[in-house]
C-alpha cells in the first residue's frame, strides 16, 4: 500500500469535509434581526441633554452623557434614568437643567416622574449607578457629578430621599466619572468604587488653538484625579476607605468602571477604563485591598503597547469559549479594543483577529454593550459614537461630530461583520452619541436600547427580531449573598449542549448602569440548565421552565 497515498487521500478528504462544514457555517446568517427608532420625545422620553456650554470649551462639556437602566418600582418594567449638565459660566438659562426619571408605561411610552419622585438633581452630572445598597428589595442609585456625589435611597413607594451625607457618601467638589456597586469583602454588603476625571476648577480653564480655530483640551492639559473607595458598614452608612484599599495614591483621568472577579480567584475585582492612560486592574486580595495589576494582566495597553482615550467598558464572551473578554471603547484615530481572555486573569488584544471594523478608528467611541441582539446564541456589539468638538472637520476630515453608530453582528466564531447599514432605523440616526444602555424595555425577550445624544433628545431602540429565535431572560436574588447578586457567575446549557456564560454587574458601559437582568439567546435550541455560581462561592442549578425566571439564592440543586 502506498502511504504516501493514503495520506493525501485523508488530507484531500479532510479538506472536504473541513470545507463543506465551514460552508454549513457561513450558510448560517450573521444577522437575523432588526433594531428600529421609537420617537423618543412623542413616546414621553422628552429629555433634551445640554452641556450648558458658552462657547468657551470647558473639558466638563466633552465627556457627559451618562444612562442608568433600573427598574426603580418594582413593577416589572425597566425605567430609564437621565443625566444632564449645568450652566456652565457665561450661559444664562431660564429654567436650571435636571437629571430625569421616566417611569416605563409598558407599551413604548414614558411618564416624566422627576419630581414626584425626588431625583431631579441640577448638579453637573457625570456618572450613575444604580443597586439595591441597603438590601431592602428596591434599587437605589448615586450621580457623580462635577461638584458632590448625590445619593438618593429608595423608599419602595415610587420616592426617593436624597441621603449624600447622612450615609456618608459626601466628597467634596470632584470631577466625578464611572462607578460600580461591588462587595469587596464577601460580607454580603454592597461597597462602592468611584472614579474621578481630573482636578480642573473654572479659574484654570484652558483651550488650545490650532491653524486659528480654538479646541477643548483634553485630560494630559490637567492632573489626574483621585478616585475612591466606599466600605459599606452594614448600618446604611459608608466609610472613605480609599488608602486603605489601595488606590489612594493612584492617579489616572477615570471614566468607565466594572466590578467583577476578573481572574475568577472568588473574590471581587474592579476594572477602571482611564483616558490616556493605561487602563487600571484593581486585582481584590479577598480581603477588599486592591492591587493595580493592568499590566500584567494584558488590559492596561493596546497591542501596540500604547495607553488609549478608553471611555466605556463591558465584560462578555465574545467567542464563545466560557471566558470572559473586555471590551473597551476608545477615542478619535485609535479603535475600540477588544481584549480576548486567555484564562486564570490574562488578556490579549484580538480586536484585528476578530475583524472589527476598521472604520471605528476615525471616530471617537463611548457607550458599548456586548448582546445577543438576534438571539442567535452568540453576543454581538454595539457602539456609540460621537465628537465633542465641533470644529473636528478642521484637523481631521475622517469624522464629524455627529456620526451614525455601529453594529457588530457575531459569525458565531467570534469573528465580526459590520452591519449597521442593514440593521434598521436604530442604526441610521446620525447624531453625537454618548452613553449606550441595553435592556428588554417590552418584555418580549429582544434585548433593546437608549443612546444617550450630545445636547440633544436621546434614541429610543426597539427589537423587532425577539420572536425569530428561543431566549431566557433571568434575574438573581441574593440571600446570603448580596440581594442585587452582584459578582455572580451564571451559565446556560441548551439542549444542543452549547454553553454560555454571563456576569452581574452594577456599573457598566460609559459611566452608566444597566443589565441586571440577564439575556440568554439561544437559537433554535431550548434553555435546558442554569448554573449559578453565587458570590460566596455556592453552586446551584436550576432548570428553566419559562422563557423568564426569577432565581433565588439557595432554592436551587447544589452543584459540587
Amino acid at each position: 500500500m502506498n502511504c504516501g497515498l493514503c495520506a493525501r487521500r485523508w488530507l484531500f478528504l479532510g479538506g472536504l469535509l473541513l470545507l463543506s462544514g465551514l460552508s454549513k457555517v457561513s450558510a448560517q446568517p450573521v444577522w437575523s434581526g432588526r433594531l428600529d427608532v421609537v420617537p423618543a420625545v412623542e413616546s414621553g422620553l422628552d429629555f433634551l441633554h445640554t452641556d450648558g456650554g458658552s462657547g468657551r470649551r470647558y473639558i466638563v462639556e466633552s465627556v457627559v452623557g451618562a444612562l442608568a437602566l433600573f427598574d426603580f418600582d418594582d413593577d416589572g418594567w425597566i425605567d430609564v434614568y437621565l443625566v444632564n449638565g449645568a450652566a456652565l459660566p457665561g450661559t444664562e438659562l431660564v429654567e436650571p437643567p435636571k437629571n430625569r426619571l421616566y417611569r416605563n408605561n409598558g407599551d413604548w411610552t414614558f411618564t416624566d416622574v422627576t419630581e414626584s419622585a425626588g431625583v431631579g438633581d441640577v448638579g453637573y452630572a457625570m456618572g450613575v449607578v444604580a443597586s439595591d445598597y441597603d438590601q431592602d428589595g428596591d434599587t437605589d442609585l448615586l450621580v457623580s457629578n462635577y461638584g458632590e456625589n448625590v445619593f438618593y435611597i429608595n423608599q419602595g413607594d415610587g420616592t426617593f430621599v436624597e441621603s449624600t451625607n447622612a450615609v456618608g457618601l459626601a466628597c467634596g467638589m470632584r470631577f466625578g466619572a464611572g462607578n460600580a456597586f461591588y462587595d469587596m469583602e464577601g460580607d454580603g454588603d454592597l461597597d462602592l468604587y468611584c472614579a474621578s476625571y481630573v482636578d480642573f476648577d473654572f479659574k484654570h480653564h484652558r483651550t488650545r488653538t490650532i491653524a486659528g480655530k480654538v479646541f477643548h483640551v483634553g485630560p494630559n492639559d490637567f492632573p489626574a484625579a483621585k478616585d475612591y473607595v466606599f466600605a459599606n458598614n452594614g448600618d446604611g452608612t459608608f466609610s472613605d476607605v480609599t488608602q486603605w484599599a489601595g488606590v489612594g495614591d493612584l492617579r489616572a483621568p477615570g471614566m468607565g468602571v466594572m466590578a467583577a472577579d476578573f481572574d475568577r480567584d472568588g473574590d471581587c475585582d474592579v476594572l477602571v477604563a482611564n483616558d490616556q492612560r493605561g487602563n487600571y486592574l484593581l486585582a481584590n486580595d479577598g480581603t477588599g485591598r486592591l492591587e493595580e495589576q493592568g499590566i500584567l494582566w494584558g488590559l492596561a495597553f493596546d497591542r501596540h503597547g500604547k495607553a488609549n482615550g478608553n471611555m466605556g467598558l463591558d465584560y462578555a464572551d465574545l467567542d464563545g469559549d466560557g471566558e470572559l473578554d473586555v471590551l473597551t471603547t476608545t477615542y478619535q484615530d485609535e479603535m475600540p479594543v477588544y481584549y480576548q481572555s486567555l484564562g486564570e486573569g490574562f488578556y490579549s488584544d484580538a480586536t484585528n483577529v476578530a475583524q472589527w471594523s476598521t472604520e471605528l478608528i476615525a471616530h471617537v467611541s463611548w457607550g458599548i454593550g456586548a448582546v445577543d441582539f438576534d438571539n442567535d446564541g452568540d453576543r454581538d456589539v454595539m457602539i456609540a459614537c460621537g465628537h465633542f468638538l465641533d470644529n473636528i472637520e478642521y484637523i481631521d476630515d475622517r469624522t464629524t461630530m455627529k456620526v451614525a453608530n455601529y453594529l457588530l453582528a457575531n459569525d458565531g466564531r467570534g469573528r465580526f461583520v459590520n452591519v449597521s447599514g442593514s440593521a434598521g432605523s436604530a442604526l441610521a440616526v446620525v447624531d453625537s452619541s454618548r452613553g449606550a444602555g441595553f435592556d428588554d424595555l417590552d418584555n418580549d425577550g429582544a434585548v433593546d436600547g437608549v443612546i444617550t445624544n450630545f445636547n440633544s433628545h436621546p434614541t429610543l431602540m426597539r427589537n423587532t427580531s425577539g420572536g425569530t429565535h428561543k431566549h431566557l431572560s433571568l434575574e438573581l436574588v441574593g440571600t446570603h449573598s448580596n440581594r442585587d447578586a452582584l459578582g455572580s457567575f451564571v451559565e446556560l446549557e441548551d439542549s444542543l449542549n452549547r454553553k454560555q456564560v454571563q456576569v452581574v454587574c452594577a456599573g457598566r458601559g460609559y459611566e452608566s448602569s444597566y443589565g441586571q437582568r440577564l439575556y440568554f439567546g439561544t437559537g433554535d435550541a431550548d434553555p435546558r440548565r442554569v448554573v449559578v455560581t453565587w458570590p460566596t462561592g455556592v453552586k446551584e442549578s436550576f432548570l428553566p421552565q419559562t422563557p423568564r425566571l426569577t432565581i433565588v439564592e439557595g432554592c436551587g440543586t447544589r452543584e459540587p
